[in-house]
C-alpha cells in the first residue's frame, strides 16, 4: 500500500488557532447539514396531519434512534477503515435518500416514513460523528473540549433555525389549521439544504485516522470495556433519551397547548446551549469536568420538567434556555472525555460508539 500522504494524516501540521479555514468550511457544511435534518424534527407534527396515532408518529420518530443503535452494532468497528471525508460524503447520500423518500411518500402509505427515518438514522449514527473527529483533526490538538464546543454552535442554531424555517414555510401558505401538503416545500427545502452541505464537506481537507486503512479491525468491545467507558455511555444513552422526547415531540405537544411555534422553545434551547459553550473554557477553568456533568445532569432535569408544566410562549422559552444552558455544558464534557479515554487510532469508533448511545435512547 502507497504511504498515507501528508495531507491525510491526522497529525501532520496541527493548526495554531480553532478558526482556521478548515475549521471554517467545516462549520458551515455542518451547520447546513443539521438544518437539513432538523426540519425533520417536525414530521410528527406532518404523521399526526395525516392521522397517525401517537403510537405511530412515535414509532417514526423513534426509528432513527434504534437504527442508529444497530448501526454501530454491525459496522461502527468500520468507522476509521475509510478517510474522513470519503466517510461524511458517503452516509450523508443516504440521508438525502431519506429526504427524498419523504418527499415521495406524500402520496404513499405512512409506512414509508419508517424508511425515510432509518436511511437519516444510518447518517446520524455513522457519518454524524465522523464530523467532530474530523474537526478534532483540523483543529489544535490541545483545544479538543473548545473546538467540540465551538462546532456544536452550527448544529445549536441550526437545531433552532430549522423548525422556524419549517414553520414560516407553512405559515406562508396560510392560516392554522396546518394541512398535511403544505410539508411539501418544506421536506424540499430539508434536501436542498443538505445538498448545500455536501458540496461544502467536498471542499474540506481531507484526514484519515491514525492506523490508516487497518484502523477497522478491531471490535467496539473493547472500547466499551475500558474504565469508566461503560458508566459514561449510560448516562448518554439517558441524556438522549430525554433530547429525544423534547426535540421529537415538542411540535406535538404545543398545537396541543393551541401554540403554533415550537421554534420559540427550540430558540431558547440553542441560545443556552450556545451561551454555555461560549464560556466554555472559563467553565473548564473553574470547574473539573467531573463535577461539571452532575451540575449539567441536574439542570437538564430540571429543565425538561419545567417545559411539562409549560402553558405560554414566556414558560416555554424560560424552561428551553435552562435545559440549554444544561445541555451545552454536558455534551462536550462527556463526549470528549470519552473519547480522549480510547487510543488515538481508534478515534472515529469512540466517536460513534458515544453518539451511537446517545442517539439510541433518542430512539
Amino acid at each position: 500500500m502507497p504511504a498515507t500522504p501528508p495531507e491525510m494524516s491526522a497529525a501532520a501540521a496541527p493548526p495554531e488557532r480553532i478558526l482556521n479555514p478548515e475549521f471554517v468550511k467545516l462549520f458551515a457544511a455542518f451547520h447546513f447539514f443539521m438544518l437539513g435534518m432538523s426540519v425533520f424534527n417536525l414530521l410528527p407534527h406532518y404523521l399526526e396531519l395525516r392521522g397517525a396515532s401517537e403510537g405511530k408518529y412515535g414509532a417514526v420518530a423513534g426509528t432513527l434512534g434504534v437504527v442508529n443503535f444497530f448501526c454501530i452494532v454491525l459496522w461502527g468497528h468500520q468507522a476509521d477503515r475509510w478517510s474522513r471525508k470519503t466517510t461524511v460524503v458517503f452516509y450523508l447520500l443516504l440521508g438525502l435518500a431519506g429526504s427524498a423518500v419523504a418527499i415521495l411518500a406524500m402520496d404513499a402509505p405512512l409506512n414509508w416514513y419508517f424508511l425515510s427515518r432509518a436511511l437519516q438514522g444510518i447518517t446520524m449514527g455513522l457519518g454524524l460523528p465522523i464530523i467532530f473527529v474530523w474537526t478534532f483533526e483540523v483543529s489544535p490538538p490541545a483545544r479538543k473540549q473548545e473546538a467540540l464546543a465551538w462546532i456544536g454552535i452550527a448544529g445549536l442554531t441550526a437545531n433552532s433555525l430549522g423548525p422556524l424555517l419549517a414553520e414560516l414555510i407553512l405559515s406562508v401558505q396560510g392560516s392554522p389549521p396546518v394541512h398535511a401538503e403544505w410539508y411539501f416545500p418544506v421536506f424540499l427545502t430539508a434536501t436542498g439544504l443538505m445538498v448545500v452541505a455536501q458540496l461544502l464537506f467536498l471542499s474540506v481537507r481531507n484526514t484519515r485516522a491514525a492506523g490508516g486503512e487497518t484502523a477497522g479491525e478491531t471490535s467496539l468491545w473493547p472500547l466499551v470495556r475500558r474504565r469508566h467507558a461503560g458508566l459514561i455511555l449510560l448516562v448518554a444513552v439517558i441524556f438522549g433519551g430525554v433530547f429525544g422526547v423534547m426535540i421529537s415531540f415538542a411540535k406535538n405537544f404545543l398545537v396541543f397547548l393551541g401554540l403554533n411555534f415550537a421554534s420559540v422553545l427550540f430558540g431558547a434551547y440553542s441560545s443556552g446551549a450556545i451561551l454555555s459553550r461560549i464560556f466554555i473554557r472559563t467553565l473548564i477553568h473553574r470547574l473539573t469536568p467531573a463535577r461539571m456533568v452532575p451540575f449539567g445532569l441536574a439542570g437538564i432535569a430540571i429543565g425538561i420538567l419545567l417545559i411539562g408544566f409549560s402553558t405560554n410562549y414566556a414558560m416555554l422559552a424560560g424552561s428551553g434556555l435552562v435545559y440549554g444552558l444544561s445541555h451545552g455544558i454536558l455534551y462536550p464534557i462527556l463526549f470528549v472525555r470519552f473519547v480522549e479515554s480510547q487510543p488515538p487510532e481508534h478515534l472515529g469508533r469512540a466517536a460513534i460508539l458515544f453518539m451511537g448511545s446517545f442517539s439510541g435512547g433518542w430512539g
